[in-house]
């Protein structure tokens, strides 16, 4: 009885100075991020799929905001692996594709940034690019489009978010 009563004192006094914070852990110091993210609402996820300029290249791309300084967005287009069929994507397994940012915020009412990206087959594939939004409310969508047309053509899913740049 009296071990028992024993083991049951020492797991409660662990038990207490690990809630309280008693017991020291070593954790490796890691250095402040530089980049803040942006709270935001994205409205239909942060991933979307797109297809790309040939044998029939396709994938999908995660995106998301940070703030390296004030009134200004930083936008991550982050690839999460494209593929292809055909002879072609073997001799070249790279899929271009033109995604454009739209915004509209404090600082302007609809401005765009085109950004040329071209993705592999490896997931973790990253394209940044800042955009000048102004502190407040903004909304920023992210498309994409066709990259070798004279025209246009939406190629995939439109992404929106509603951000509150610092």
């Amino acid at each position: 009885m009296r071990t028992y009563f024993r083991s049951l004192v020492a797991a409660a006094a662990v038990t207490a100075a690990v809630v309280t914070g008693g017991i020291a852990t070593a954790a490796p110091a890691a250095a402040a991020p530089r980049e803040k993210p942006i709270p935001g609402i994205a409205l239909y996820g942060n991933n979307f799929g797109t297809f790309g300029d040939h044998d029939f290249c396709r994938g999908t791309v995660n995106y998301r905001f940070t703030s390296p300084k004030r009134g200004i967005a930083r936008l991550t287009l982050t690839s999460n692996g494209f593929t292809g069929n055909g002879s072609g994507w073997k001799k070249n397994p790279t899929c271009r594709v033109l995604f454009i940012a739209t915004q509209i915020s404090p600082a302007s009412l609809y401005r765009e940034t085109f950004i040329p990206a071209a993705f592999g087959s490896k997931p973790g594939q990253k394209i940044t690019r800042d955009l000048r939004t102004g502190s407040g409310l903004a909304e920023v969508g992210v498309a994409s489009y066709a990259s070798n047309s004279p025209v246009r053509v939406l190629q995939g899913a439109l992404a929106v978010s509603y951000l509150t740049v610092p």
